[in-house]
């Protein structure tokens, strides 16, 4: 049987809108202790509600746009998730401080590649491709948890339960829909499917 965060993460296209809108109107607290990682207290360790709401609907989109990612990986794509999920990380979890250093290396590509002529960078981009599963390790943090404890487990699960609890409100405050509006032109300037990640409303 899958786990809360597998049943969103692989949740099919055709319901991740609604998804969407239970992030959004979900209003998740936990105590995950000390030992959770960075990305995690980022996301769930913000007392202003209009950050808290922007850091579920980030939770939920996490898992979608690494399986987008990884159908059709670029470099663009890989920055775009690691600058808005891991790029504030300390580094002090080695599966971090090792993704931190590959993702330097794509980062160099990326700006090599834009200062080099057209013909030049089509003839030499097979040698600067991102690898597909550059996310994997933290995509099975994000499934399972930073820890090996059970109960930060359990704890970890039941934030994704709520958000599977919560019936979806379509009504926005002006604040929330704006924010959204960011991330959707960030995604769509990216390279992801919109669709594949249940952003195609207009969250008006």
């Amino acid at each position: 049987m899958p786990t809360d965060s597998e049943t969103i993460a692989f949740a099919a296209p055709g319901v991740r809108r609604a998804i969407v809108y239970a992030a959004l109107s979900s209003r998740v607290g936990a105590n995950l202790g000390p030992q959770i990682s960075q990305m995690d207290r980022q996301l769930y360790f913000n007392t202003a509600p209009l950050q808290l709401t922007i850091n579920q609907l980030k939770k939920v989109l996490f898992p979608w746009m690494v399986l987008d990612f990884r159908a059709k990986p670029t470099k663009t794509k890989a920055l775009c998730i690691f600058d808005m999920y891991l790029g504030n990380d300390d580094g002090k979890n080695d599966v971090h401080k090792t993704l931190r250093e590959r993702m330097e290396t794509v980062r160099q590509n990326s700006d090599m590649a834009k200062s080099m002529s057209w013909l030049k960078r089509v003839s030499t981009s097979s040698s600067r491709t991102v690898d597909s599963n550059i996310f994997d390790d933290m995509f099975r943090l994000h499934l399972f948890g930073s820890s090996q404890d059970h109960m930060m487990r359990s704890a970890h699960q039941g934030l994704f339960r709520q958000i599977i609890a919560t019936p979806p409100v379509t009504s926005l405050s002006p604040q929330v829909s704006a924010e959204i509006h960011k991330i959707q032109q960030i995604c769509k300037d990216a390279g992801f499917s919109l669709k594949n990640l249940g952003l195609t409303d207009s969250f008006a």
